[in-house]
């Protein structure tokens, strides 16, 4: 979230806390206003039922610290956890070493971005790295975690079979309100379905093409988040975020 303060007391420094689920903030300009910029309060996509309190609780914790005059912006977005805390920097596994890849950075983009730029032009120049085993995305230390691992991919097979066993099952587009969002099925077929305040309908098979898990509705910023992998789309299907690389499939209502 993006806030003005009443007494222009703007912090120097990047800083953050050790709470769990942590925070964090630093200072931006945009077009010429210093602006306050905290984050925090992280949570897998997909899987808060409210994701409104997320940044309400946000919200909370900068107003107890700072003395807030405006908030002005707010979002979210996504990154990717490693199962051993490491990115994965180097040549892709199964390519033959004619592909790169650097993924994994855990939000720390910045930092691991400036490695990754160092270690993959070292190996396409030197054809080695003094960096490469530490970050090898074929390296051993990867099943480090290997009961996380185990239990991630369980949660993600548990999500895909109970959101497809357990849609709502309706014989009407009107059967839902106003301001109403919902993963239905309808004459045999999966939707996500939203309808706004006035009465319009927007219409999607709730399938995310990447893996086929069920999306879910996202409140606080009126999206389909999919619970398995984290991509995201629009209430007309558009991608938001990957690693789906193709939009939820749009429906006209009058067809349905």
């Amino acid at each position: 979230m993006a806030f003005s303060l009443k007494d222009e007391n703007y912090p120097k420094d990047l800083g953050y806390d050790l709470i769990d689920p942590y925070h964090y903030y630093h200072v931006q300009e945009i077009n010429g206003e210093t602006l306050l910029i905290a984050g925090g309060e992280d949570h897998k996509t997909g899987h808060e039922e409210d994701t409104g309190k997320c940044f309400s609780r946000l919200e909370n914790y900068v107003r107890k610290y700072f003395d807030v005059e405006t908030a002005y912006y707010s979002w979210s977005s996504q990154y990717y956890e490693p199962t051993d805390g490491f990115p994965y920097i180097g040549k892709l596994p199964g390519s033959k070493g004619k592909v790169y890849t650097a993924t994994g950075f855990r939000g720390n983009g910045m930092i691991f971005g400036t490695i990754s730029s160092r270690i993959i032009s070292d190996l396409i120049i030197n054809e080695n790295s003094k960096y490469e085993n530490i970050f090898n995305p074929s390296r051993i230390k990867a099943i480090a975690r290997f009961t996380s691992f185990v239990e991630e991919n369980a949660v993600v097979a548990f999500d895909f079979i109970k959101d497809k066993l357990f849609k709502e099952k309706i014989t009407s587009l009107h059967e839902i309100n106003e301001g109403e969002a919902k993963v239905v099925k309808y004459e045999g077929d999966s939707y996500a379905l939203y309808k706004e305040a006035t009465g319009k309908v927007h219409l999607v098979k709730s399938t995310c093409p990447h893996a086929k898990c069920e999306v879910r509705w996202n409140s606080a910023e009126l999206s389909w988040d999919c619970p398995c992998h984290g991509s995201r789309f629009n209430i007309n299907g558009k991608i938001l975020t990957g690693p789906s690389v193709m939009a939820l499939q749009r429906v006209d209502p009058e067809d349905s």
